[in-house]
């Protein structure tokens, strides 16, 4: 006889199983029904959505509160991420503005944009060092692949391009456009499915 968890993994499977057929469904042209399901089930996710990131958030001041408390190691920054969540969280509930308040702008504009940007450089460095590791002319196929990178980038740069002859930029962006972005996709899709994989062997207690 199988356990109650065991009949509740179950039933998220099967849950899963017929919310993705339902999508499928309702992305061919004629299931007009299903695609009515389907926005309202969209809708419902974001919900779900809205209610998990709350308790995120809750759960994640209650743990920095908590070592607070404590005393713990670096309960310092804690009180710092404390103090500007509770600011900035006030100031959008109780300015009329909402998300358009003052403060809720600056701290858009004067740190997290900043912080993005500072992180999106750092991004140039890990290519950089990502491309000596990985794409070394001593190994296989590394030549061909530093070469593609190269090739690539310079052609994209603003300068090169320039100089490139008038059917050159559209070979570069049919190159972006066209084999990458296949590539691209079918990365993405194994990931996704990958993940699904992983998902149901967890729900069916197969780890």
């Amino acid at each position: 006889m199988s356990s109650p968890s065991v009949r509740s993994n179950w039933f998220f499977v099967i849950l899963l199983v017929a919310a993705l057929i339902f999508v499928l469904l309702g992305r061919l042209p004629g299931w007009p029904g299903f695609a009515t399901i389907t926005r309202t089930g969209y809708t419902w996710a974001v919900l779900l959505g809205g209610v998990a990131l709350l308790l995120g958030v809750v759960n994640v001041l209650w743990l920095h509160i908590r070592r607070i408390a404590h005393g713990q190691r670096d309960w310092g920054l804690s009180l710092v991420l404390v103090a500007v969540l509770v600011a900035v969280a006030t100031s959008g509930l109780l300015s009329p503005a909402g998300a358009a308040s003052p403060l809720l702008e600056w701290v858009f504009d004067a740190v997290i944009a900043p912080g993005q940007a500072a992180l999106f450089a750092l991004l140039v460095f890990f290519m950089a060092a990502a491309a000596y590791q990985y794409l070394r002319i001593g190994r296989r196929g590394g030549t061909w692949l530093l070469a593609g990178f190269l090739a690539i980038l310079a052609a994209q740069t603003p300068f090169v391009a320039a100089w490139l002859p008038p059917g050159g930029a559209d070979a570069v962006n049919w190159f972006l456009n066209a084999p990458v972005m296949a590539a691209l996709r079918g990365v993405l899709l194994g990931g996704s499915l990958a993940l699904l994989i992983v998902g149901l062997r967890l729900l069916l207690g197969r780890p």
